[in-house]
């Protein structure tokens, strides 16, 4: 009987597990038998729910208007937390609180709740809006491109997702356990506009939107690299060693692939 992909519990197995979450809008990549019901609660509650909620993703995600489980038009709050909890760190100088909604003709509103930024915007001071990748943001979109990975990885190989080469982000992914941030490294490409197309079919006008893409990439036997793009962002870690070799950048030949990432010391002097 198989142990569980990142507890190495002996289950149950009662659920299956959806590997990118149905609230981006997949039901159709899943993983059978390998993550247990307590895990597959985890990931959904602490991790997924904060990814979903409150990083670049769930910007994406109302953008390109992915509706919710239950039929809805997204909407997402981006407000930084008043009150710092937890270890690391929860707010950026330069975050700008602001919130989107996404509407039924395709057009997408910002909420702003701010005197400032509307001034600004008013008087031609302001043209675009910041998102402060805070340490926590960092830390959990680290966890949650982990857990994609790594069921992706299991998907294709359970053994070798299971092995000793993947045991820091399996712990990384499910609990956490990390000296510090797993260094996650970003590249942007394409355009807005780009994103979503109109055809024609036999019934009409049809709207074609690409909501996500994923690979895992291997570098020769050094590195199991793991690519997670949503709009114009492409997100990129390396599965089996946090660190790798500057070697990465040549399978992004076409691309700018930037560090995005706090040293122990950094992160801990801003909170």
């Amino acid at each position: 009987m198989e142990k569980c992909l990142f507890c190495q519990s002996m289950g149950p197995f009662n659920t299956i597990e959806h590997i990118i979450p149905e609230s981006l809008g997949n039901d159709d990549l899943l993983l059978r038998g390998q993550v247990c019901d307590s895990c597959q609660a985890y990931f959904g509650k602490e991790v997924e729910q904060f990814v979903l909620n409150k990083t670049p993703i769930a910007f994406w995600r109302t953008f390109l208007g992915i509706k919710t489980k239950k039929g809805k038009n997204p909407s997402v709050n981006l407000n930084q937390p008043k009150i710092q909890k937890g270890v690391f760190p929860t707010t950026h100088p330069k975050h700008d609180n602001v919130g989107y909604t996404y509407h039924e003709d395709g057009s997408v509103s910002i909420d702003i709740d701010d005197l400032k930024i509307v001034n600004d915007i008013k008087f031609g001071a302001k043209s675009k809006f910041s998102f402060g990748m805070t340490p926590k943001v960092l830390h959990m979109l680290g966890r949650f491109l982990c857990k994609v990975g790594l069921e992706l990885l299991c998907l294709n190989d359970s053994n070798q997702a299971k092995s000793d080469e993947f045991q820091a982000s399996r712990q990384y992914a499910r609990f956490g356990e990390f000296k510090g941030l797993w260094p996650i490294f970003h590249f942007t490409n394409g355009s807005l506009r780009e994103l979503r197309r109109i055809n024609t079919d036999e019934e009409g006008l049809l709207e074609e939107v690409d909501c996500y893409s994923y690979s895992l990439l291997f570098l020769k036997q050094d590195y199991v690299l793991f690519l997670f793009t949503m709009g114009t962002d492409n997100w990129v870690i390396s599965l089996n060693d946090p660190y790798p070799k500057p070697a990465i950048r040549d399978v992004f030949p076409n691309n700018q692939l930037n560090l995005i990432w706090y040293s122990n010391e950094e992160w801990k002097n801003a909170s």
